[in-house]
Order: structure tokens, then C-alpha cells, then sequence
């Protein structure tokens, strides 16, 4: 599958353009996340969970080198080059070619075995299509299967390259967790590109979570480090989901530094740096010290909040313990390498269903709820992450951190205050609903904040998939909003930037509002006393943990084997 140079690589593109495909591998991605989850010991849950979001993300950064397909026919294995899914005809296709030696496994590769490489081999972005013909390969020459013949999918453990998850049951299209796919890909907020080069990367989403008007608070989104061309920075806003995106405002927020330090921001936006960050001592599940490896590294070796309790409590979390620094300090500042699950996301699709035939009234009466009532609500259900500090009174909050969104890590800053704490040691605490947060790293810093120089830069053009200049829409907070109805609408959007000297570094975030409504048709019958329940606190963590139970029964009985 590839990609020219100059062009933008969208994360759901290919699975939007090809329903039935789409469908297919999500839901044998999501039964192998699944299975992992409760499965087999040597495989982690991170190294599927993020599937979605990894290939998407990977896809940009290495172009022609990703999802290199490899067919597998009875007797036969080779490369399915200039790989092309086809919706229409349910088919896909391309040119037959010899297995690069790259991409050979030192021994046969079969369904319930782990298959090995040399280590000079990097085969991370395999997709192996099992297909149920005997067909010799006649390379150089084009070749189409239809969907149905495919017998079953393997993929190879991103973060190891040696694992593989082998999913087997039957025709793949057959399988019956379709609602899945749903969720998974349709429910997240604009995509975010920057240009770096000649070519866009994907850089995660913009306002997430935010989904009525009254909602609606400045989000900051970091922008990756990359090279900015004649003084400008580009970047394109696409709606690329089924949802109309309303975007108030973008603002860029330029932050010049020491090249030694890191900066970041809470999600207020106020600016934090770091020098000298310190690795948790002790981590805590449940008041059982467990292994440190989750958090210490930006790895995607994340900790889920999915551990097994004794209790019926669907609320997880997980305390640290930092040491104190030698010069006393009454201020800290914590550093998470956070994102949402794509569980939340489908947890949250399937409670959307519950409305049925009722949910357009419901979404219509929900734009004006005010922004305290959704805030309780949210609150109420745990769907943030929340942040503890142990003090000489016990566990104080210090910050809930809104969602982020499912499809990227964010970093994020958290200011703490140590004047109550007791002790040598510090103790934090995140909570949160069952499976909706994903933690990759956490750290603590207690140097003093830097002096930082911060430039606010207003875009100097936007301009809409029709040639239009709608600047204007987005300079001002005002609620005159740019508004993207379809999928494949997109804005590139201009800030000019001042040459800077070479001995600082600068930062850049992007200051952004707005909201997204989601276009949803459901045919069921409202289930009204069901919905009277979520109005409980503590309601929808124990419907995401029900519901993860009841997929796990249901995932059972599938001839779905994970080794």
C-alpha cells in the first residue's frame, strides 16, 4: 500500500472506502485485543489495543515500507504488491510478487506457532491474508481474490516484531461483532496534519470529547517536532468520520526555550518545563506492588485500568510513590504520556444505542444542556482521569484530566502541590472508569519553572476544499464557527513564522474550540428503562465493565486462538 511524497495520509481511509474490508479486520483486530486482554502470557494487550491508531500512525511515518501484505495460498506464500480494496466488488487485489528476503521467516509460518527472524530483519508491518485456494502465483501478473475466500488474517506484534497473533475462525466476513467496527472507527473528533517537509503527518484531534456548544473550552494540542519551509507552518483540519465538525478558533501557540528543556501544558494551557524528571520508586494495583516496565518508557506499553478485582467495583487505579527531592520544594509538576481507549469509544457507541429511534431528539435536547450538567455527568461516571495526591488528610484530588481522544498519546502537565504532603516520599494516584484511559509513561519533575517566551500567532489563511479564504471564521473565539459536514472535508490552514536563532528551541501547541456533533441513524426501539439507570454515578463504568464481560463470554465461544 503506498503512498506518494506529497501526499496526506489519513488514518481511516482506507477502511472508509472499503466497508466490507473494514469491517472484516477491525473486528479480527478488536477479537485479538480482546483475547489478549484475558489471554495468553507473553502477549501484552498495548501490542493490539492500538492497532487502529499504531498502523495509522506508522503508515505516515514509513509510506511504502507499512502494512506489507503477505498471501498465503495453500502451498504458496508471496507478496501481494500494489495491495487495492475494492467495496464494490468485495475483492482485493494487485501484483503477485516474490516474498522479499526481508520478509521470509526463518521456519514455516503456521497458525498456533510463533515464527522468528535475524535480527537484521524488521518485519513489523506484515498483514498476512490466509486464502482458501491452491492457485500457484504467476508473479508480475495481476491477481484478485474475492473477501469471502479469506480464511483467516495474522499480524505480527508491533512492538516485538517475533509474536503473532494468529486469529482463526472460518470466513472472515462472517464474524458477528460488527457493532465493534462501529465505534472503533467512527467516533473521535477533526483529524490534525502538519505539514513537515514536503509531506503531512498525522498529529492527533482537535477539541475531543467536546460534542454539544456549551461544552466547549480551549484544548492545546502539541504539534510534533518538524521542519517548518520558508517560514511558514501548514497545517489541514479534515473531518474524515460520520459527524459535522463546527471549529471556533485556532491559534498558535510558539514557545521558545533552552534546547535542554522540555515544555509542556496542563490542559488550561499554562506552560510548564522540564529539567530533571524522576521515575516512580513503587507502582500499586490495587495495594499489590507490581511491575514498574508499563510506565518508566514512551513505549505504547501501556497500563489499561483493566486489572481483575475481587470486588464489583468497575472504577481502577493505580498509585505511585516518587521520592522526595534533596532540596525541599513545595511545588511539583507531573508528567503523563496519556490517551482514551477505544474501548471508551465503543462502550460509549453502545450506549448510544440504547436511545434507538429516539437518539436524534436526544442529541437535538442535549445542545442545550448546560455545561454544568454535562461536566457532573461526566464526572459522575468517571470517564476522566483523575489525579490524587496523599496527604495528612488522605487522598486529595488535584486534577481531573478530560479526554484526549483515542487516536494519539498526548503529554500532559500537571501541576502538584506538596505543602500537605508528609514524609519522604510522594504518593499520586490516577483513577479511573473501567478500561477508558491508557497510561504510557508517568514522571515526576520538582525543578523550578523556566522563563519562556511566548508568541500567539493568529493563521494568515485558511483555505476550504472549494478554494475559499475562511480565515476569518477561525481567528476569533465567537462562535462564527467553519463548519465540515461531510466526510473528506478539509482546511489547510497558514501561520507565518518568524526566523528565530538557532540557539533556543521552540515548541508549539495548537490553541483550539470547537465541537462535533455525530450523524447517527439507529432502527431499534428506544430502551428508556435501561436509560434511567445512567443517571446514577458510577452507572457507566459499570456498563463499560458489563459489557467487556459479556463480549468476553460471547468472544469465547469463537474459534478465536491467540499464541
Amino acid at each position: 500500500m503506498s503512498f506518494s511524497s506529497n501526499s496526506k495520509f489519513k488514518p481511516l481511509q482506507v477502511f472508509s472506502k472499503n466497508i466490507k474490508l473494514k469491517v472484516s479486520l477491525s473486528v479480527i483486530l478488536t477479537l485479538s485485543f480482546l483475547n489478549l486482554i484475558i489471554g495468553c502470557s507473553y502477549y501484552n494487550v498495548r501490542d493490539v489495543a492500538t492497532t487502529s491508531e499504531t498502523i495509522s500512525s506508522k503508515i505516515a511515518d514509513f509510506s511504502d515500507s507499512y502494512n506489507y501484505v503477505v498471501i498465503h495460498t495453500k502451498g504458496h506464500i508471496w507478496h501481494l504488491d500494489e495491495f487495492v480494496l475494492n467495496e464494490n466488488e468485495k475483492t482485493i487485489s494487485g501484483i503477485c510478487t516474490s516474498l522479499n528476503e526481508a520478509h521470509k521467516s526463518l521456519k514455516p509460518r503456521e497458525s498456533k506457532r510463533v515464527h522468528q527472524y535475524t535480527k537484521k530483519q524488521e518485519p513489523l508491518n506484515e498483514l498476512h491474508f490466509y486464502i482458501n485456494s491452491t492457485e500457484a502465483p504467476r508473479f508480475g501478473n495481476e491477481v484478485t481474490f474475492p473477501i469471502s475466500e479469506i480464511t483467516s488474517i495474522s499480524i505480527n506484534d508491533e512492538n516485538t516484531g517475533r509474536k503473532v497473533a494468529n486469529i482463526i475462525g472460518g470466513t472472515v466476513g462472517v464474524i458477528a461483532l460488527v457493532a465493534i467496527i462501529v465505534a472503533l472507527t467512527k467516533s473521535s473528533c477533526p483529524f490534525i496534519y502538519i505539514k513537515d517537509g514536503n509531506e503531512y503527518q498525522f498529529a492527533g484531534e482537535l477539541y475531543p470529547g467536546i460534542i454539544t456548544p456549551n461544552m466547549q473550552k480551549d484544548d492545546y494540542l502539541e504539534l510534533p517536532d518538524l521542519e517548518i519551509s520558508n517560514n511558514k507552518l501548514d497545517i489541514k483540519v479534515t473531518n474524515e468520520l460520520k459527524e459535522v465538525q463546527h471549529t471556533d478558533f485556532l491559534q498558535l501557540v510558539e514557545i521558545s526555550h533552552r534546547p535542554d528543556i522540555s515544555v509542556l501544558m496542563d490542559q488550561n494551557g499554562n506552560p510548564y518545563t522540564f529539567s530533571s524528571i524522576q521515575a516512580p520508586k513503587k507502582v500499586f494495583e490495587d495495594g499489590e506492588q507490581m511491575d514498574l516496565e508499563a510506565v518508566l518508557a514512551k513505549d505504547s506499553h501501556a497500563f489499561l485500568f483493566n486489572q481483575d478485582l475481587t470486588s464489583d467495583n468497575s472504577v481502577r487505579q493505580i498509585d505511585f510513590l516518587f521520592d522526595k527531592p534533596i532540596q525541599p520544594t513545595t511545588e511539583a509538576k507531573l508528567y503523563l504520556r496519556v490517551k482514551n481507549s477505544l474501548w471508551l469509544d465503543y462502550i460509549f457507541g453502545k450506549f448510544n444505542e440504547q436511545f434507538g429511534t429516539y437518539y436524534q431528539e436526544f442529541q437535538k435536547q442535549q445542545q442545550n444542556t448546560t455545561k454544568k450538567q454535562s461536566t457532573d455527568w461526566i464526572e459522575a461516571q468517571h470517564i476522566p482521569l483523575s489525579v490524587y495526591i496523599k496527604t495528612k488528610k488522605g487522598w486529595e484530588l488535584v486534577e481531573r484530566l478530560h479526554t484526549v481522544g483515542p487516536m494519539a498519546y498526548r503529554d500532559q502537565a500537571i501541576s502538584v502541590d506538596l505543602s500537605e504532603v508528609k514524609g519522604e516520599q510522594v504518593a499520586i494516584r490516577l483513577e479511573t472508569g473501567f478500561m477508558f484511559w491508557e497510561l504510557d509513561y508517568v514522571g515526576i519533575d520538582y525543578s523550578k519553572n523556566e522563563e519562556l517566551d511566548i508568541a500567539y500567532i493568529l493563521p494568515s489563511q485558511a483555505i476550504d476544499g472549494e478554494g475559499k479564504n475562511v480565515r476569518e471564521a477561525l481567528t476569533t473565539a465567537d462562535r462564527n464557527y467553519f463548519t465540515q459536514p461531510n466526510i473528506g472535508d478539509e482546511v489547510t490552514v497558514s501561520f507565518e513564522i518568524e526566523p528565530f536563532s538557532n540557539s533556543l528551541k521552540r515548541t508549539y501547541f495548537l490553541k483550539n474550540r470547537g465541537y462535533y456533533n455525530y450523524i447517527r441513524q439507529y432502527n431499534e426501539e428506544p430502551n428508556f428503562r435501561k436509560l434511567k439507570l445512567f443517571k446514577e454515578a458510577g452507572a457507566f463504568t459499570d456498563f463499560s465493565k458489563y459489557e467487556y464481560e459479556a463480549l468476553m463470554n460471547y468472544e469465547k465461544e469463537l474459534s478465536v486462538v491467540v499464541e
